[in-house]
């Protein structure tokens, strides 16, 4: 392992850079650590980029972008056409994955429960939207950016336009209460669920990357009904999907377990669950960064 050529790709222009240069530079730290040869690349400046990743000519991509342009199969499909391997899922599932509300179509479709929904592009086609609280996100960003939780129309039209800021299609749910679990997935080997438990509000963007209060609680007390339910419902969406690679699962648990989303290239930072998952598991940090690698040269 340690003679592969292994380009380390984060950063990007993405809302989620900053999210995706602390998993950048967790990976690297990691890398050197194992001592496997890399090199690192930004691809803000495409041309360079394309350019200076084909002189390079790596084994393997190491793909931590997260957000538009390197989570929804458009840097994959650059890879693709480089004959490049790269960690993560192929283009198809990407695409698919980061679009919420499709994704919550195909896997309604295979039998697993998720939250009412309704993708809209503007507050007009709410006028008879009358679930409440609800849930308000765009359709196709991560971290929690432009999420709110509304009680009435009114403060629904206004989380609307402002997360019309950050993609044109936005997702409207039915919020239900309860507890709030992630399920990883790596390489097609499920890993154990972690239960998020924030002191305030719910697991927005400050509670996710800042906060020090939030708990993560692996292995949590749940029926085992419903930890079977989450382990099906979790290799059945990855793999309807098309996924490879390591994934994250979101769900929330009230009478069962209700899908949320799913994030093909899940945080490798210190607040990150996958690796939290992963540890309980056995698999160290060092130990995940070498398997995510090793599926992606095998095709896993």
């Amino acid at each position: 392992m340690s003679e592969l050529k292994v380009a380390l790709v984060y950063g990007g222009s993405s809302s989620e850079r900053e999210i995706s240069i602390k998993s950048g530079k967790a990976v690297k730290k990691s890398l050197q650590r194992l001592g496997i040869n890399h090199r690192d690349f930004d691809p803000v400046k495409p041309v360079e980029f394309v350019n200076s990743l084909v002189e390079y000519s790596p084994d393997v991509v190491f793909n931590l972008l997260h957000g538009r342009g390197g989570e929804d199969g458009t840097i994959q499909g650059l890879f693709e056409t480089l004959g490049l391997k790269y960690t993560g899922s192929p283009v198809k599932a990407s695409a698919l994955a980061m679009d919420k509300g499709l994704t919550k179509e195909i896997i309604s479709f295979e039998g697993v429960p998720t939250p009412e929904w309704r993708v809209i592009e503007k507050p007009e086609e709410l006028e008879d939207w009358e679930i409440f609280p609800a849930v308000v996100k765009p359709n196709s960003e991560g971290s929690s950016i432009g999420v709110a939780i509304v009680k009435n129309p009114d403060q629904l039209v206004e989380a609307v336009k402002k997360a019309s800021v950050f993609d044109s299609k936005v997702l409207v749910e039915e919020f239900i209460q309860g507890r709030e679990v992630t399920v990883g997935i790596l390489n097609g080997m499920v890993l154990p669920p972690v239960e998020i438990v924030v002191k305030d509000g719910f697991y927005d963007y400050e509670n996710k990357y800042v906060s020090s209060e939030t708990e993560y609680i692996v292995f949590p007390q749940m029926d085992e009904e419903i930890r079977v339910k989450l382990e099906e419902y979790s290799l059945k969406i990855y793999r309807k999907l098309g996924c490879r690679g390591a994934a994250r699962i979101d769900y929330i648990i009230s009478d069962r377990p209700y899908f949320l989303e799913i994030n093909t290239i899940p945080g490798m930072t210190d607040h990150s669950l996958l690796p939290k998952a992963a540890r309980a598991a056995g698999i160290d940090f060092d130990s995940l960064v070498l398997k995510i690698i090793e599926g992606a040269v095998n095709g896993e």
